[in-house]
């Protein structure tokens, strides 16, 4: 897993400083937009915070389970078998209290690129945004 470094690019590739980016939501700030967010939950995954993905998953995402403790050790067990590369933010759309990020995230595990296109869909609830779901694009490539 990676180490987030506070002065050091931040994972997620927007160039900037991790605590100007997702240093700073990881710790509590809200995501100011649904990329935002998705920024912060690949670097989540990155990093291993298990809790921030669970948190940010809104209730009604097909990815929540009731049983958190089996929900979460299948989130690390995801987290510390992938390799993150890196992440592309392809489109983002938002409308009202809605958003859609197209991405790319560069991953391996076991050695094999197991890199992946999603369009995701965000709800913002109660001031905070929230992963709803997401619907694999074209082929990795």
């Amino acid at each position: 897993m990676i180490r987030l470094s506070k002065n050091a690019p931040c994972v997620c590739g927007s160039g900037r400083k991790a605590k100007g980016c997702c240093g700073a939501v990881l710790e509590g700030a809200p995501a100011a937009s649904a990329e935002a967010l998705m920024r912060s939950r690949y670097t989540a995954y990155a990093t291993g915070n298990i809790a921030y993905i669970l948190n940010t998953t809104h209730p009604s995402s097909p990815h929540c389970e009731a049983d958190r403790g089996a929900w979460a050790r299948s989130v690390r067990a995801f987290s510390e078998g992938t390799v993150f590369v890196g992440l592309d933010v392809e489109f983002t759309a938002t409308s009202g209290e809605t958003a859609v990020v197209q991405f790319y995230a560069r991953l391996e595990r076991d050695g094999a690129d197991v890199s992946f296109r999603e369009r995701s869909r965000f709800q913002c609830t109660d001031g905070r945004w929230l992963y709803l779901d997401g619907q694999p694009e074209s082929p990795a490539g």
